[in-house]
């Protein structure tokens, strides 16, 4: 009986060991076991990644889009919260999860693959010298999983640069052709409200970013030159399009 049990435990152990050629497999018990000794460090990484992806948003949609130094205007704590600001640096997180799996099963098939061929190389008598070329790379990609990971890393850098860049061109593309709502504003000293072509873009520390529709034109109006600033009680997109802001 105890023989039994000791090859019914040995049996499950096998059975619970990661796949040896997934990156994933292997590297995730020691990412788990890490956070679960501090869980703080997975919110920091996911906040790290959010603050990443909202300053390239600002930087794609103010400078590229509109010419705005923004990287230069804002401040350190506009940094610090630029990515709980717009709701694609949250999106942006919380895709890399099904991103990095999908990477991971293709890259873990593309290795079982590998390793038949390598077995195969193994196997045969005498190899020709293209073979032996090939055998040589096979064992060293193999047995060198860390460029997977490195692999992971680039790839999920490039998706990110790619999605907010393009999500940034849209939300440019939306305010141009007016599909943003007026506000109404006035500036310190004025008579009376500003026509209502402005439209609002966002805002750092010291600076509002308006778009100016008559003119097309970006307008940044430091925060102490605006004595008010609220939408038309009936807000309405400046063209016929849905009314749609960009998050400050």
């Amino acid at each position: 009986m105890g023989d039994a049990g000791d090859a019914a435990k040995s049996s499950d152990t096998a059975t619970r060991q990661p796949d040896r050629h997934s990156a994933l497999a292997l590297v995730l018990p020691h990412v788990l076991d890490t956070l679960r000794r501090d869980p703080a460090l997975a919110l920091t990484l996911a906040y790290l990644m959010a603050s990443l992806a909202g300053i390239y948003y600002d930087y794609a949609f103010y400078q590229k889009g509109f010419g705005i130094p923004v990287l230069s205007l804002a401040q350190i704590g506009d940094y610090l919260v630029a990515g709980l600001q717009q709701p694609v640096a949250i999106a942006l997180v919380v895709a890399t999860l099904p991103l990095c799996w999908l990477m991971d099963v293709v890259s873990t098939w593309y290795h079982r693959r590998d390793a038949v061929r390598r077995d195969r190389l193994r196997a045969l008598p005498r190899l020709r010298r293209w073979q032996a070329l090939h055998l040589r790379y096979l064992e060293w990609y193999l047995d060198n999983l860390w460029t997977m990971h490195f692999a992971y890393l680039l790839v999920i850098f490039i998706y990110g640069w790619i999605f907010v860049g393009l999500y940034a061109r849209h939300r440019v593309a939306v305010v141009q052709r007016g599909g943003v709502a007026a506000v109404t504003v006035r500036l310190n000293g004025a008579a009376a409200d500003e026509a209502p072509t402005w439209s609002y873009l966002g805002a750092v520390s010291n600076y509002v970013f308006l778009y100016d529709h008559g003119q097309r034109r970006p307008l940044v109006v430091p925060v102490n030159a605006i004595a008010s600033l609220h939408p038309p009680l009936a807000a309405r997109p400046m063209s016929g399009s849905a009314p749609v802001a960009p998050k400050p």
